[in-house]
């Protein structure tokens, strides 16, 4: 018996064994290995893998193209969502004016504010309100003015003042002003004249229509 050794049978297996972890590998690869193909002295022959090699090219385009598109979409969601918050700023912007000038134009009606598909705050309070506190009486920018101001504190109706040159003289006491601002300039004054000014809430709840009066207040006039 002989015991050569006989010829090795060839059983080679192609494979890639480039990285093609990604699109973008995948794409690269596939056009290196096709771009060099045709040079093997078998292309010619080899009719099934042309045929393989054509399809695997087209897929490798394919797949490039798409993985531009999402790369393009992706850049447009990212400016789709940054204006998207500019957006939302100017709609709370606009809601806010509007609010602000149903209000305005409503001038307290609830009827009115719910006519325009609205709703309304309510605010609870308890019992009635108070007279006005920090209430301040200083000279004004211009010669003969007297400028007060005080806290708003809970009133949303408004208030009344009154100022005099005597308190204790009903004479000299002015009728009730009323004032939509927690603040009020008195003029026509003389320089540096003594005036006194008392302020009070308009109060819908209460009996009389208003708070108490706050203490006279008095000041110089510029």
């Amino acid at each position: 018996m002989s015991n050569a050794t006989k010829p090795l049978v060839d059983r080679a297996v192609a494979t890639i064994r480039k990285k093609i972890s990604t699109d973008a590998l995948k794409v690269s690869v596939t056009n290196q290995i096709t771009q060099a193909m045709p040079q093997s002295p078998n292309w010619s022959a080899a009719t099934d893998v042309q045929s393989a090699v054509k399809t695997w090219s087209a897929g490798a385009a394919a797949l490039d193209a798409n993985a531009k598109v999402i790369t393009n979409l992706r850049a447009q969601l990212k400016a789709a969502e940054a204006k998207q918050l500019t957006l939302r700023r100017d709609w709370a912007t606009a809601k806010a004016q509007v609010l602000v000038n149903v209000t305005v134009f409503c001038g307290g009606s609830a009827d009115m504010v719910k006519g325009f598909n609205l709703d309304v705050i309510t605010r609870t309070r308890l019992g009635m309100l108070p007279a006005p506190t920090n209430l301040t009486v200083n000279p004004g920018k211009v010669p003969g003015e007297v400028a007060s101001t005080w806290d708003k504190g809970l009133a949303g109706h408004g208030f009344l003042v009154q100022h005099a040159t005597d308190p204790t003289n009903a004479a000299t006491v002015s009728a009730s002003i009323p004032s939509t601002k927690p603040k009020f300039t008195l003029g026509g004054m003389p320089q540096g004249a003594n005036v006194s000014i008392r302020v009070a809430a308009i109060d819908p709840a209460s009996p009389t229509g208003m708070s108490p009066w706050t203490a006279w207040i008095v000041g110089n006039a510029r």
